[in-house]
């Protein structure tokens, strides 16, 4: 991995120089500044009626214990109004570069903050540079957002509040390195190195590699196929062992991970959307029957996406999403126990002022079982386990809930 970092970092220094007849000079043109970003605040309750438990991110500390819905990615508190993500992007442009600086703040923040500032709810969320080298080739430097899932972290941007269980248990950002090239409108390709998944160090002196290849057979239609890949894992993002507090690294922690994003415009007021994804590879486990300690793992799934909006104001999504892994190494897994769960999830979508205040209601339910070591399986959920007399295990999880994000 480390050869192929050389060879990928000495092919963008190739491509620029190359290309040196082709790049207009923009020095003395003047940029724009811009400022965006938004907040979003939820309630949620859950009628399976969860334990309260002490807070586990840096956020709850020297907080009361707090009522959460097991497995969930950042729509973790049930009975509860609370923040979700307060962002603020600085993005400064000319001609052919440009510099984001994308700052995030809230419990979502401190979430999805694997690596990044530790003990604290501020995340750099991006923070980049990059430039056009000719019409069709980009370099960008920096820590930017992940390119694999169909979904993102920013709430405005997708249709439903909540999260799906394939871009939870995925990368959310990566620090490093990318070149994109455009051959047309409808093909292109970026290739990359970078320090491995949500980190914003590297923790064992490797690196990853990242790829997508995007496809548009016809308007409205598009493709995209991502890979990471690497010996790059780290324990807040990868619990490999169950031990989020410690790093994971090793010449046999190599992974790989496949993922498919298709979206289709069908018309105005219709889409549709596919996510399907595959990761394996050699992980680190206590109880590996091999006797090097080390067995191999995997993970996956597929999610379909349908969004109606019936006018400006009012619109629906559908996400229906299966979702499985049995050998524990993701977010999921760690919580629940080596898993298969499935998840519908029907939202929403109330805009006001021109889409930049919209009213989110969202009902969700979540279908788990766990596998024993015995090859059986098991009920993922209880039903009021506060109450000895009424406490039950189900593998059915059902959420109500209403969000809001204003957006500017």
């Amino acid at each position: 991995m480390k050869k192929f970092a050389l060879v990928t970092l000495a092919s963008f220094m190739f491509s620029a120089f190359t290309s040196q007849a082709e790049v207009k000079d923009d020095s003395t043109k003047s940029g724009k500044l811009t400022i965006s970003g938004y907040a979003d605040v939820y309630y949620q309750y859950n009628l399976n009626n969860p334990s309260f438990v002490s807070p586990t991110t840096s956020a709850g500390y020297g907080n009361p214990p707090i009522s959460q819905n097991p497995g969930r990615i950042f729509d973790v508190k049930n009975n509860q109004f609370s923040l979700g993500l307060v962002q603020t992007k600085f993005a400064y442009t000319t001609d052919r570069s440009e510099v984001v600086l994308d700052l995030a703040y809230g419990p979502n923040a401190a979430l999805g903050n694997f690596g990044n500032l530790y003990g604290t709810d501020v995340n750099i969320k991006q923070a980049y540079m990059s430039y056009m080298f000719t019409d069709k080739l980009n370099v960008t430097v920096g820590q930017f957002g992940t390119h694999v899932g169909y979904e993102l972290i920013d709430a405005p941007l997708n249709y439903n509040y909540s999260l799906s269980y394939l871009f939870g248990n995925g990368p959310f950002y990566h620090t490093g390195a990318k070149a994109s090239y455009a051959f047309s409108d409808k093909v292109g390709l970026m290739a990359g190195v970078v320090n491995g998944w949500d980190g914003m160090y590297d923790f064992n002196g490797t690196k990853s590699a990242i790829a997508q290849l995007f496809v548009s057979p016809t308007d409205g239609f598009n493709i995209y196929i991502n890979y990471i890949g690497g010996d790059e894992k780290n324990g807040w993002s990868f619990p490999t062992l169950g031990n989020p507090n410690a790093p994971i690294s090793g010449t046999k922690n190599v992974s790989h991970l496949f993922d498919l994003t298709t979206t289709y415009q069908i018309t105005d007021a219709f889409k549709l959307g596919v996510n399907a994804a595959y990761g394996f590879g050699n992980n680190l486990k206590i109880d590996a029957a091999e006797s090097d300690g080390y067995s191999k793992a995997s993970w996956g799934g597929a999610a379909l996406y349908a969004d109606y909006r019936f006018s400006e104001f009012f619109g629906l999504g559908l996400r229906a999403e299966h979702f499985e892994d049995k050998d524990a190494v993701r977010y999921i897994g760690a919580t629940l126990g080596g898993c298969t769960v499935n998840e519908f999830t029907l939202t929403g979508d109330l805009r006001f002022m021109d889409g930049h205040f919209n009213l989110k209601p969202e009902f969700r339910i979540d279908v788990a079982n766990v596998n024993d070591d015995f090859g059986g399986t098991y009920k993922g959920y209880v039903k009021d386990p506060g109450n000895p007399d009424k406490a039950k295990a189900t593998n059915v999880q059902p959420t109500i809930g209403m969000a809001a994000i204003y957006a500017f």
